[in-house]
């Protein structure tokens, strides 16, 4: 659903790859290598706004049509940006000059968080401001979807315990097996109906 790729592939993140964000085409062939189509999103990050790798992936994904947003820290590159939306956080010269990584690289971030959060927000992952597309699947997880469970029906831990083992961990057809008193196979045909969406399934406005 979000997927990275960085010029160089997965070895590049671990391992400077010299040269590899060098070639435009590069960067269209990353995409082909991910099927990407005219039903997705492409977000390119430069911090300078001119890196050949992300300019010629973005410049691919216009042809292809997919939606495209160019994420730089460089004002003075958003007139050679050609993308659908350019997202320009102004942070200023760098403490070390040259090194994106400090102001720039923590810009971005937050940048990407806002779009990330959004995105699952919008796929209704989300529900009030608590995450709900979760499965306990480990001691963690398990404490974050009882808690999860108590906030949004109301109930008690053990009462949330009991509803989350019915629904298989998944907290989102346990909040909708309290809320229509159904069991976990109604609940899960209420969530498809409704999209996924725990305020549809439950007939309340969003």
């Amino acid at each position: 659903m979000v997927q990275g790729i960085i010029a160089g592939g997965k070895r590049a993140l671990v391992r400077s790859i010299e040269g590899a964000e060098d070639h435009a085409e590069d960067g269209a062939a990353a995409l082909d290598k991910k099927h990407i189509t005219n039903r997705d999103a492409v977000v390119g990050i430069a911090a300078c706004g001119l890196t050949p790798f992300v300019r010629g992936a973005i410049d691919h994904a216009r042809k292809i049509g997919a939606k495209t947003i160019f994420v730089t820290c460089a004002p003075e590159a958003k007139k050679y940006i050609n993308a659908d939306i350019v997202i320009n956080p102004v942070v200023g010269p760098e403490v070390v000059t040259g090194s994106t990584r400090m102001k720039a690289g923590t810009a971005t971030k937050l940048v990407i968080n806002t779009l990330t959060t959004g995105a699952m927000v919008k796929l209704g992952k989300v529900y009030g401001n608590l995450m709900v597309d979760l499965r306990a699947t480990n001691a963690k997880l398990r404490d974050r979807t009882e808690r999860i469970v108590m906030t949004a029906c109301h109930v008690s831990r053990p009462k949330a315990k009991a509803l989350i083992c019915d629904a298989h961990g998944w907290a989102k057809a346990a909040i909708v097996m309290h809320g229509h008193h159904c069991g976990y196979e109604e609940a899960c045909e209420r969530l498809t109906v409704a999209g996924g969406f725990i305020h549809k399934a439950l007939g309340a406005k969003p």
